[in-house]
Formats: structure tokens, C-alpha cells, sequence
């Protein structure tokens, strides 16, 4: 007879199996281990992507969690008693790398988890418990290092006659400030400032990227806001205040380069909202815009509706505090002057989505350069932190020659202007590397990594080489091709028949799983010259070749 093997580590599950099969006279013992095993072990309890919300209280009669999962909503998801234990419990599934902030509704009081160990002021809902799901980590720039030179804060009081208030504004110089005295440095406009010097660790990441070459020497100005809601909520008294004061006063007293294209804001939540709005209503100001979970959904339309009146009540405001702001389509639609925009949001945030997902195509219809991500994360700090190097990259790495005033100003120099062409050539490649490589994290909730290779045919036709690859059940807008040293690389998503996963069985519109195929090409290929067209489930990619070559056909399995 087979015996049961007892679990070094039990989980919940097998908890709570014993937990329900306990006679009456067990239960108040295994309900005292288990306790301890919480104490022990912390909660959530989390094995694999199962991730088991546990509360313990006797005299509880109500407890749910609520968090980034669920747009911290009031009444939260339940947590199910399980049976008179006192024991309530909740599992959902999270795919990771991931971390999430949450909190725990006990008979309507919003408490932090007693058996969480993680706990974090996260500047978002006071204090919150959180948990991680996978390996995920703080990026390397986010860390201090003894080789790096940095650079200094400068601290002040700024009276403004516009506001009739005085705010705290923090000056960050790099390390090189006191020894280039010819040059004018770029400025980067924060709202938040305070938040971002100490939570987001903003000085260390510019020293860091700035050391690496990653982006120019340049100046974060942070700001801290008076009276928030107010000043961020497209407020043209805190736009005027921007332009006719702060401005002018930072380029006065520090060595800027007081241009459109020396300037970039950026803001997260609310400052993302006001930043967009001063670079769409103020181009001969800025050149450059980030925004990290930007409230866009507030200028976007969605003025009266239930979400933002909810919001609005939230922070006890009985009337709009936008006034009669432009809505962000009719200002796209006025600008002139294109300006570069950085925004990412959260998957745990998704009534932020949409409105990013409207401006951004009449961004890039107006011919704005724009890099949006849709991340795993949430509306924090921690996630905000993270991609910090996403944006700045982004909004200054290819323009540190010009920014920085270290390109040459004959005109008629072709070299310089070739150089230059070619570094920035490669500043893009690696962007859309680093973005690429991350192609499978836009499906992780609904499609799963595949040995499926497609078939690919290849033909030689004078100086050019066509590769034909069939694409069945690929949807042509779920797919990109990169073209990365001597490799063609082509990622993508695929809708299968009925699919079988442990066991269990999925309609198609359910079954989804991500390829890639890489595809040599010779070397020196340009990408100017390779093209690519799709029809009727069939990629043909057209990619010119040497004289002489021999093309040989290497046969795909097809499973």
C-alpha cells in the first residue's frame, strides 16, 4: 500500500485540505499550526503564479483585498471564509515578473496584511503590503557606484507672483557642471520633484546613464506642487507660471541651453497630465515629453464620466478643476512643431490604457516621434523608477550631439554629418532592441511560448533573395520584424485550433502562442533596401544580395 508523503514546504492548497477535513476536536490545533506556518512564512502565499491572499480573524465577518489588481476598488474582491475556521482566503493567478501593492478590507477598514512582511510608503494610498511574483529586481542604474562621478542638488524657495504661493524646487547638476563652463546644458522639467528626487532616485539614474554615455550632461529641475489637483489638472495659471517665471529664472541663473530643443518635462499620474499639456499647448517651450501612468483620461473626453467623477470625490473636489482646458485631440491637432513623447502605463492600471491608445496614433499622425509601453506593473514608484532609463533614452539619447552643442556648425561638413547620422542610427537600433527583445511580455496573459517554426521558402532571382513564409493563423498586426546585424528576426503571435493546457481545453480565440524565426542575410545589408509584404497568410520578404551567391533551401519542420 502507497503511502502519502508529507510536504516540506506545504501549500495552501494541502492547508487547506486539512483544514476541511479535520474532525472538530483537530481544528483549533491545526488551526493554531497553520497560524504559525503564516507567521512563518509570511503572506500572500505564492506558488508558481498562484497567488493566495490569507487572513486570519474570528471575529471577522467580511475581508477583502483590494489593490493594482483590481484599481483599488472599494468594496474589493472577496476573500471566501473557509468554513468556521476563521480563516478567509482568496487565490488569482499573476503572471511575473511582477510586484503588486494591495491592502486588505476587514468589516470595511482598509488595514495592511499582519502576516505580509512587505510593507512599503509608497506615496500611493499611505502605507501598502505588496508581494513579488518571479525574479524581479531594481535595475542596475537605480544603484549607487563608488566609480561614478555624481552630481550635486541644489535646494531652493520659489516665490511665484502667478500662484501667490511658494513651492520647493530641487536643481540636480552633473558631475562635469563646474568644468564646462562653455556649454549650455539641456533642462529636464519634473513635476513631483520631491517625489522623484527620493522615491524614483532620479539623481542617481542620470549619474549613472550620464557616466555611460547613455545620455547628455544635463539638469533636472524638480518641482514640487502647491496644491496638486489644481496645478496638474491642465491648469493654464500653473502653464503661465511655468513659462513667465520658472523658466526664465532657471535659464538666468544657471547655464542652460534656453531653447525648445534644450527642454523636456516629464511627470507621473497627474504630472504626466500636465506635462503633456504644457508640451501640447506651449511647443516653442519643449521638445520633449514623458509621461509614467499619466492621468491623459481626464483632458481625453472622459471629463463626465463615472471614473473621473469618482476621482474627483475621492479627493473631495465638487467641481471640474480643468476649467476650460482644451481636450488633448484638439490641441494634437493645432500643433505645428513636432515634439518626442514618452509614456508608459501599467497593466494593473488599465483605466489608464485607453486614452494613451487614442493619442498616441494622432501623435505620430502629426509626426511626433513616440515610444508607449504597456507594462507589467502598476501605479507606483517602484514601477516608475524602473523605466526611467526608458524615457530618458528615449527623449535625449539621440539627441546628445546636438543638445549638448558638441556638433560641429559647418554645415557643409559632410563627415561630422555622417558621424552623427550613424550614431544615431545606432542609439535607435539598440531602443528597438531592448524593446523587441520584450516582445512576448505584450501576450503573456493570453498566449504562450511555442516550438512552432513557420515554413520558409527562399529564392534567388538575379541580385536579390526572396524569402517566402507561410503564416497561418498570424494576424499581421501581431507580428515585427527587426533586422539586427546579419540576422533577419521576425517575432509574432499566432491564433492555433483547440488547444490543451494541463489538462484543460480552449476555444481558439483563446489559444495563442508566440514564434520567432531568424533568417541570415549577407552581411552590410541595409535596411532601407530589404522589404516586406504581406497576403493571404504569407510573409514575402525581398532582400538584395551580392553576385554569386548560392542559395541553398534548408527544409523547416512544421509541427
Amino acid at each position: 500500500m502507497e503511502t502519502g508523503r508529507e510536504e516540506a514546504a506545504p501549500t495552501f492548497p494541502t492547508w487547506r485540505r486539512r483544514l476541511e477535513q479535520a474532525k472538530e476536536s483537530e481544528l483549533p490545533d491545526e488551526i493554531a499550526r497553520f497560524t504559525q506556518v503564516l507567521k512563518a512564512v509570511g503572506t500572500p502565499m505564492i506558488d508558481g503564479s498562484a497567488v493566495h491572499f490569507v487572513y486570519y480573524d474570528p471575529d471577522a465577518r467580511q475581508v477583502a483585498a483590494t489593490g493594482e489588481f483590481n484599481q483599488w476598488e472599494r468594496r474589493g474582491t472577496p476573500l471566501l471564509p473557509l468554513g468556521n475556521t476563521g480563516i478567509f482566503y482568496r487565490t488569482m493567478d499573476f503572471q511575473g515578473p511582477v510586484r503588486v501593492e494591495y491592502k486588505l478590507i476587514v468589516d470595511g477598514d482598509w488595514v495592511t496584511d499582519p502576516f505580509c512582511p512587505n510593507n512599503i510608503d509608497n506615496g500611493i494610498g499611505e502605507k501598502n503590503s505588496y508581494f513579488v511574483v518571479g525574479d524581479l529586481r531594481d535595475p542596475p542604474e537605480l544603484e549607487v557606484s563608488a566609480s561614478v562621478p555624481r552630481g550635486r542638488v541644489q535646494e531652493f524657495e520659489f516665490e511665484s507672483e502667478v500662484l501667490h504661493n511658494r513651492r520647493r524646487v530641487y536643481v540636480y547638476m552633473p558631475a562635469n557642471y563646474q568644468e564646462q563652463l562653455n556649454d549650455g546644458f539641456p533642462v529636464l522639467y519634473v513635476h513631483d520633484g520631491g517625489e522623484y528626487l527620493t522615491r524614483a532616485r532620479l539623481p542617481t539614474i542620470l549619474d549613472n546613464l550620464i557616466h555611460n554615455q547613455e545620455i547628455p550632461p544635463l539638469l533636472a529641475v524638480m518641482v514640487d506642487p502647491v496644491d496638486r489637483l489644481r496645478e496638474y489638472s491642465a491648469n493654464e495659471e500653473y502653464a503661465r507660471f511655468t513659462e513667465t517665471e520658472l523658466i526664465p529664472h532657471i535659464d538666468k541663473t544657471y547655464r542652460t541651453l534656453a531653447r525648445r530643443e534644450g527642454r523636456g518635462v516629464i511627470g507621473a499620474s497627474l504630472g504626466g497630465l500636465i506635462s503633456t499639456y504644457l508640451g501640447l499647448s506651449r511647443p516653442h517651450l519643449f521638445s520633449k515629453v514623458g509621461g509614467q501612468s499619466s492621468a491623459l483620461f481626464l483632458l481625453d473626453g472622459e471629463r463626465g464620466s463615472s471614473l473621473v467623477n469618482d476621482l474627483l470625490k475621492r479627493f473631495g473636489v465638487s467641481r471640474s478643476p480643468w476649467g476650460n482646458a482644451k481636450g488633448l485631440a484638439a490641441l494634437v491637432a493645432e500643433l505645428r512643431t513636432p515634439i518626442a513623447f514618452y509614456f508608459d502605463v501599467g497593466k494593473y492600471e488599465p483605466q489608464f490604457i485607453p486614452a494613451h491608445q487614442r493619442l498616441v496614433p494622432l501623435l505620430e499622425a502629426q509626426g511626433c516621434p513616440c515610444l508607449y509601453q504597456e507594462l507589467i506593473g502598476g501605479h507606483n514608484w517602484t514601477s516608475w523608477r524602473a523605466h526611467l532609463k526608458d524615457l530618458l533614452t528615449f527623449l535625449w539619447g539621440e539627441a546628445e550631439t546636438v543638445a549638448h552643442g558638441s556638433v560641429s556648425k559647418d554645415r557643409d561638413n559632410a563627415e561630422p554629418a555622417a558621424r552623427e547620422a550613424a550614431a544615431l542610427s545606432a542609439e535607435v537600433d539598440r531602443r528597438f532592441v531592448r524593446f523587441f527583445n520584450g516582445w512576448e511580455m505584450f501576450f503573456r496573459d493570453s498566449a504562450r511560448a511555442s516550438a512552432w517554426s513557420p515554413a520558409v521558402e527562399s529564392i534567388h532571382e538575379s541580385n536579390r533573395v526572396i524569402f517566402r513564409i507561410a503564416l497561418p493563423g498570424v494576424d499581421p498586426r501581431a507580428m515585427g520584424l527587426l533586422l539586427l546585424g546579419h540576422q533577419l528576426i521576425l517575432k509574432g503571435v499566432r491564433t492555433t485550433g483547440q488547444a490543451t493546457i494541463d489538462g484543460d481545453s480552449f476555444p481558439p480565440e483563446q489559444a495563442m502562442e508566440w514564434f520567432d524565426l531568424s533568417l541570415p542575410v549577407p552581411e552590410g545589408t541595409s535596411a532601407e533596401l530589404v522589404t516586406a509584404c504581406y497576403s493571404d497568410g504569407r510573409l514575402e520578404i525581398t532582400v538584395p544580395a551580392p553576385p554569386g551567391i548560392v542559395v541553398r533551401r534548408i527544409p523547416i519542420e512544421v509541427k
